[in-house]
């Protein structure tokens, strides 16, 4: 929705629902007691039967989501067939994403914003605010046609619990020669804190920074061992984040034209990395109108026996999400035209084409067989690129520090203040792919 809004010029609005598990209605007899101090005269010992959801009862958040689905069903909008957190006006005016009690809506027309939180306002009782500045953890940052996304205070405060707010930053999210060392039994210290982490540091990177999924996806797999070596790699990107806090995930409006590509998907493999089991790692980045919005970086399942089928079984993986991304793009009125997918190995995109198998082929599991079906249905293509125009790289091994700046470019992450740090982090204009 972010891309479209950038793309489209829309207005975004944000709003947030008052009291929100208390308008359910129960679908289950539940008793509670009376409140002391407010007990009925008389009835000190009855207790009350709930007739709507309370705070604390585990219906409550369903019987919330049944709540404001049908008051939203009445507003004349439609929940999405891709992603049921979605909801699209009949005439596709609106389109709106809820979480919980938190709203995001966004319309080229203002008026009908307006209208619609208006007439919400007299069902549930609500506050809203125009262009937000924060939602759901994201701070955003309007800047005419350019939208800045970030999680910097996150990032600060993870820095600060770790004592590292003052360390000396570095150029590079990942030390490769820390993680080449496999086989090194670290023990056991300090686990919950690895953990905690792990997955605040996660989070930050599946939603905003892609240039550290490699480093975090490498990690999380010492989590239940991680001995003193991993902790220096942990470290290490800590140091890497207090260089970078500033960078932004930069979504920009295209020039739209009639060869506008609206939906596209690199992808990605190191073959055999893992110096344990010989499995490779996958990487691949989705587009919408050429900004950024899902990415991952994966160990395969699988010990693929050559590169070909390791960056074969990578563009399956990202198959799988165009096509999911293409249906809630259709949900929300986009026309797509055939979505384009990118891979740097002329082998796996010529057997991603050609139905037939050979000696090398015919052992792939058939769940890998997607890719092909998905090309005979003439539902998107795939075109080879040069290893150095494959922006999905830095998904899949470590990079030097002379190619960051390049994947900076890549992956849309700018610095808004356009100030030299530590980090050798410099203010540059995303290049659109």
């Amino acid at each position: 929705m972010l891309s479209l809004v950038v793309t489209f010029q829309l207005i975004p609005y944000q709003f947030d629902i008052e009291t929100e598990f208390l308008h359910g209605d129960m679908d289950a007899v539940v008793y509670v007691k009376q409140v002391t101090g407010y007990e009925q005269k008389g009835r000190e010992n009855w207790v009350w039967r709930l007739n709507k959801s309370l705070y604390g009862t585990k219906q409550a958040p369903r019987m919330w989501k049944s709540k404001f689905t049908e008051v939203l069903l009445s507003l004349d909008m439609r929940s999405a067939e891709a992603d049921e957190s979605l909801f699209i006006s009949s005439n596709k005016t609106l389109m709106l994403h809820i979480h919980v009690d938190d709203g995001f809506l966004i319309s080229k027309n203002e008026g009908l914003i307006l209208n619609f939180l208006s007439n919400l306002n007299k069902k549930l009782k609500l506050k809203f605010k125009k262009c937000p500045t924060q939602h759901l953890g994201y701070n955003f940052v309007w800047e005419g046609d350019r939208l800045l996304i970030n999680k910097s205070d996150l990032i600060n405060k993870i820095l600060d619990q770790f004592d590292m707010e003052n360390s000396k930053a570095v150029k590079t999210p990942c030390n490769g020669n820390l993680l080449n060392e496999i086989n090194f039994k670290g023990g056991s210290q300090d686990i919950t804190q690895f953990q905690q982490a792990i997955g605040s540091l996660n989070y930050i990177a599946q939603h905003t920074r892609p240039d550290i999924m490699f480093t975090i996806n490498q990690l999380s797999r010492f989590c239940t061992q991680p001995g003193s070596m991993y902790w220096s790699a942990l470290k290490h990107l800590l140091r890497y984040l207090k260089g970078t806090c500033m960078l932004n995930l930069e979504y920009s409006k295209p020039a739209i034209s009639s060869s506008t590509q609206c939906l596209a998907g690199w992808a990605d493999a190191d073959y055999a990395n893992s110096k344990e089991d010989r499995k490779s790692i996958l990487g691949h980045i989705v587009l919408v109108y050429g900004n950024p919005i899902s990415w991952l970086s994966k160990k395969q399942s699988v010990v693929a026996q050559s590169t070909t089928e390791a960056e074969f079984i990578s563009l399956n993986i990202c198959a799988k999400q165009m096509r999911w991304v293409s249906f809630v793009l259709s949900d929300l009125g986009q026309e797509i035209v055939k979505p384009i997918m990118f891979s740097d190995n002329l082998g796996a995109v010529t057997i991603s084409k050609q139905a037939s198998s050979n000696a090398n082929t015919k052992h792939i599991e058939v769940r890998y067989q997607y890719i092909r079906d998905c090309v005979v249905r003439n539902l998107l293509s795939i075109n080879q690129v040069s290893s150095s125009e494959m922006i999905a790289d830095i998904l899949t091994k470590p990079l030097g520090a002379q190619q960051m700046t390049t994947v900076y470019k890549q992956l849309h992450l700018v610095d808004p203040a356009g100030v030299s740090n530590e980090s050798g982090v410099e203010k540059h204009k995303a290049v659109k792919s």
